[in-house]
């Protein structure tokens, strides 16, 4: 992998442990707040919902990365390895023309919600700045699966992402 490559998979891997973390600490602080104190903190949920779309969008990115998506493969695992080899560089290109076509309708949606001028009303954060993760993230899932396809078309092996190999852990088994 390249320094350009590992230096976005760790902003991605912070990105989402803190939003994770903060989603975590504002839902227990809120929770407290509320059973003890008799009073709810407005903007815990709106932090929330931010670190939601975060994670949401960065995740698909970081999970196409690792090759960590639901894959259904009853069919796939059956063909020949050949065969394989075409379905995978299919699915990768396609997934990724649909996530870069997902990512433009995504831009036209924030370029709308901009233009509509809503805010939060706790933090008072235009909506629009919030919803720029998604666009941003479904693009660089479609890099991802891009890259996934290239290194299915210049190599021998089947990869699920551009490092992970489409491989199976053997079973374990012991003998009695």
């Amino acid at each position: 992998m390249s320094a350009a490559g590992r230096t976005l998979q760790r902003i991605e891997e912070v990105i989402l442990a803190f939003a994770t973390l903060l989603i975590a600490v504002l839902t227990i602080v809120n929770v407290v707040c509320r059973t003890f104190f008799g009073f709810s903190l407005a903007v815990a949920q709106e932090v929330s919902q931010f670190c939601i779309i975060i994670v949401c969008f960065v995740g698909l990115s970081y999970a196409a990365s690792k090759g960590r998506h639901i894959r259904m493969t009853a069919i796939y695992d059956s063909l020949p390895l050949t065969v394989r080899k075409l379905f995978m560089i299919g699915i990768s290109a396609c997934t990724s023309l649909l996530m870069f076509a997902l990512a433009w309708y995504a831009v036209l949606y924030v370029r709308t919600v901009y233009e509509l001028g809503g805010v939060y009303p706790a933090l008072r954060v235009p909506f629009y700045v919030i919803y720029t993760v998604a666009p941003i993230g479904l693009c660089l899932a479609g890099v991802q699966y891009a890259l996934a396809t290239l290194k299915n078309v210049t190599s021998d092996d089947i990869y699920l992402s551009f490092e992970k190999k489409d491989e199976y852990e053997q079973p374990v088994t012991q003998e009695i």
